[in-house]
């Protein structure tokens, strides 16, 4: 599975982001999800500040939850790349609310 990357202008923890980085790892739990719509939950988390859950070299991991998608609470796990201007997308799912 690659990583499709798409255009998407937003500012997370103060990194001016251009693009978004999506791992299709989420498709083998959760099918019901798709690129477009984890892309919907990704807006949410434009002007907002998350605490760093784990460093690994220049990638810092971030949990964000509850965002809503259709009004059900999801959790989309995702990085910032100290020094480039991606954010990647590790996982996205639905939670219970």
């Amino acid at each position: 599975m690659g990583r499709p990357e798409y255009p998407l202008k937003l500012t997370v923890n103060g990194h001016e982001i251009s693009r978004v980085v999506i791992d299709q790892h989420y498709k083998e739990n959760h099918p019901e999800l798709s690129d477009p719509l984890i892309l919907e939950l990704v807006k949410e988390l434009d002007g907002r500040f998350f605490a760093v859950e784990a460093v690994r070299g220049d990638f810092e991991y971030f949990r964000a939850e509850p965002l809503f998608l259709d009004s059900k609470p999801h959790r989309v796990i995702f990085l910032l790349c100290v020094g480039d201007d991606f954010l990647g997308v590790v996982n996205a799912f639905r939670v219970k609310g």
